[in-house]
């Protein structure tokens, strides 16, 4: 059995200003600063066995102060990066509504099969995101901290929720957020979601 205790990076610039990030690369904010600080606190008595983070910058940024709190060694893995946007990185929605109504429209069915001019579809993201977590849980009986992102996030829940890639989103996908699941014998289950307890007041929701 394997439990993982999985944290959503910090606060970037990017999110403040409600674009796309994908797989680009966006600082955190001085907010998220405060908040992975406050996430490794949470975590510096928690026994864990290892720690991995997609290899993007604003989720090392995140893993930094945990590596501090907990000793452990941080290892990378691209399967937890953010999905691939394509041509939508760096854009507002506001700005791809305008940029590509047709596309943007196509977007927001939810469509697993379909992606974005040079991105990556919702199936594609789920399967990555699926084979990546029961690797390290065939690898790792014991508890394993994973910093990645919202994305991520939301294919993980869906799994371990058995829910449809295209059902509509009613869990929240909280910057430095810990949220929970355990995969025993290829069985997903949630022990627990949204955690933002550990942050400061009114620094717990940045979408």
């Amino acid at each position: 059995m394997t439990h993982f205790v999985i944290i959503r990076h910090g606060e970037t610039m990017w999110n403040r200003e409600h674009r796309i990030q994908g797989q680009k690369n966006s600082e955190l904010s001085p907010v998220g600063e405060r908040q992975v600080q406050a996430t490794a606190e949470r975590l510096r008595d928690v026994m864990c066995d290892r720690l991995v983070a997609s290899d993007l910058g604003r989720t090392l940024q995140t893993a930094r102060p945990i590596v501090a709190a907990t000793g452990l060694a941080v290892e990378t893995d691209q399967r937890l990066r953010e999905r691939c946007f394509g041509v939508f990185e760096g854009m507002t929605r506001e700005q791809i509504q305008v940029h590509d109504t047709q596309a943007f429209e196509r977007w927001q069915t939810r469509d697993p099969a379909w992606a974005m001019q040079d991105g990556e579809s919702l199936l594609r993201l789920s399967d990555r995101v699926r084979a990546c977590l029961e690797s390290i849980a065939s690898d790792t009986a014991g508890k394993v901290i994973i910093v990645t992102h919202g994305g991520v996030l939301d294919a993980m829940y869906r799994i371990a929720a058995n829910l449809a890639l295209d059902a509509p989103r009613t869990w929240q996908l909280l910057n430095s957020s810990i949220n929970e699941i355990e995969i025993d014998a290829g069985r997903w289950r949630l022990l627990g979601w949204g955690d933002v307890s550990h942050l400061p007041a009114a620094e717990d929701d940045f979408g």
